[in-house]
C-alpha cells in the first residue's frame, strides 16, 4: 500500500538552531514545507488489523496564521512527530496571515477529501462560509483559538483572562520594585490587528490599572509577533525611552525579542527592577527565567509543547473517531510559570 504524507518538516530544535550565530534572537526559520514517502508497503500486521488499517486512512489538514513563532513552530513539530507516529495522512500550512491564503488553503482541503480541518484563523469572519462547506461535506472542523460558528469545536483560551493574568504578574512586579515616586516605564508588545491579541492585550492594561495604579507608565505600545520584529521594536523603544524596563507582552515573541534587548543593553547584568511578562511557556522563555534573564514569568496552558501537541491530537482522533463534544467551546487551563516553577515545566521538554 502505498501512502503519500505532506509533511512540515519543523521541529523545536529548528528553531533552537536559528538562534545560532546570527547575533540577534530568530523564533524560526522561514516555514519550509516538504513531501516526503512514507513505507512503500504496510507491515502484514497493520494489513491483517482493519482497526489499524482505519485509523492509518485518516487525513488531517491545518492551516494557521504562521509557523514564524516559536510557540507554533514548537507545538506543530511535536504535533507533526505524533501524526507521523500515528500514520496519518496530514498536511500542515500556514497562511502568513493571509485569509485569502487561507481560504485556498482550506478549498483543497475539501477537494482533497481530508477527514478533519483544523484552522487557526487570519480572519474567523473570512472564513466561516468555507468551513460550512468542509461541514455539509462531511468533515469535521476545529478551530483553534477563535470561537467560530461552522466547527465541530472550538479549542479556545479566554484571552481577556490571559491578557490580565499576564499583567497582575507585572503589576505585582511593579508594586514590588516601584512607587508613585518613582513610577514604572512600561512597553507593551502586542498585534490589535488579531481581535484575540487586541483582547489579551486589553486584559494586560486592566490588570496594570487595577493592581499597581499610579505607580506605572505605558510610555510604548508596539506589535510584535516574532522575536526579530520585537528585537527591532525594543530597540526602537529604548533608544526613545531608555529607562524602559517592564515589558507586557501577549506571547512569545515579543518576550524572547523584548529579552534580546535587554540583555544586550545590560550587557547580561539584568537588574532586580526588570522584567518581562507574557504568555506562551516556550522552552526558550522558560530557560530566560531560570537563568535570571530579564524574562520573569510567562502564562502557559498545558504546561509544555508537548503536552500542548498530545492535548490537540487527541481532540483531532476524537472528532475523527464521531465523538461529538457537549460543548462547542472548549477552554483550555491557564497557568503562571515563573522562577518558582519553571524548572518543573522545562524537564517536559528535554
Amino acid at each position: 500500500m502505498k501512502k503519500k504524507v505532506l509533511a512540515l518538516l519543523l521541529t523545536t530544535a529548528m528553531v533552537v538552531a536559528s538562534l545560532v550565530g546570527c547575533g540577534t534572537t530568530e523564533e524560526a526559520a522561514p516555514a519550509a514545507e516538504a513531501t516526503t514517502e512514507a513505507a512503500e508497503e504496510a507491515a502484514p500486521a497493520e494489513e491483517a488489523a482493519p482497526a489499524e488499517a482505519a485509523a492509518e486512512n485518516f487525513k488531517v489538514g491545518i492551516t494557521i496564521q504562521s509557523l514564524e513563532n516559536s510557540y507554533w513552530a514548537g507545538v506543530f513539530g511535536e504535533v507533526e512527530v505524533l501524526l507521523k507516529e500515528k500514520g496519518w495522512d496530514y498536511t500542515i500550512l500556514a497562511c502568513d496571515d493571509s485569509s485569502a491564503t487561507q481560504i485556498e488553503q482550506i478549498e483543497n482541503f475539501i477537494t482533497n477529501g481530508v477527514g478533519l480541518i483544523m484552522v487557526h484563523p487570519s480572519d474567523p469572519n473570512a472564513i466561516e462560509d468555507y468551513l460550512k462547506a468542509a461541514r455539509d461535506a462531511g468533515i469535521k472542523v476545529m478551530c483553534w483559538d477563535d470561537k467560530m460558528t461552522n466547527t465541530d469545536v472550538n479549542w479556545v483560551l479566554d484571552n481577556t483572562e490571559l491578557g490580565y493574568t499576564i499583567g497582575k504578574a507585572a503589576a505585582e512586579f511593579i508594586n514590588a520594585n516601584y512607587s508613585e515616586d518613582n513610577k514604572a516605564q512600561v512597553a507593551v508588545m502586542n498585534y490589535p490587528q488579531t481581535p484575540i491579541l487586541l483582547e489579551r492585550e486589553t486584559g494586560i492594561l486592566n490588570a496594570l490599572e487595577e493592581v499597581s495604579p499610579g505607580k506605572f507608565e505605558v510610555v510604548a505600545q508596539q506589535p510584535a509577533l516574532d522575536a526579530a520584529t520585537a528585537l527591532a521594536n525594543m530597540e526602537t523603544i529604548l533608544q526613545a525611552n531608555p529607562d524602559v524596563k517592564v515589558v507586557c507582552s501577549i506571547g512569545a515573541g515579543g518576550d524572547i525579542g523584548a529579552n534580546e534587548a535587554f540583555m544586550t543593553q545590560t550587557g547580561g547584568e539584568v537588574p532586580a527592577d526588570m522584567g518581562i511578562f507574557s504568555a506562551d511557556a516556550t522552552q526558550q522563555q522558560l530557560e530566560a527565567i531560570i537563568q535570571g534573564q530579564a524574562s520573569r514569568a510567562t502564562v502557559g496552558f498545558e504546561g509544555s509543547n508537548k503536552k500542548t501537541a498530545a492535548a490537540a491530537v487527541d481532540i483531532y482522533e476524537r472528532l475523527l473517531n464521531g465523538e461529538t463534544f457537549a460543548d462547542q467551546n472548549v477552554f483550555r487551563p491557564l497557568l503562571t510559570i515563573n522562577a518558582e516553577n519553571a524548572a518543573e515545566y522545562l524537564a517536559d521538554y528535554n
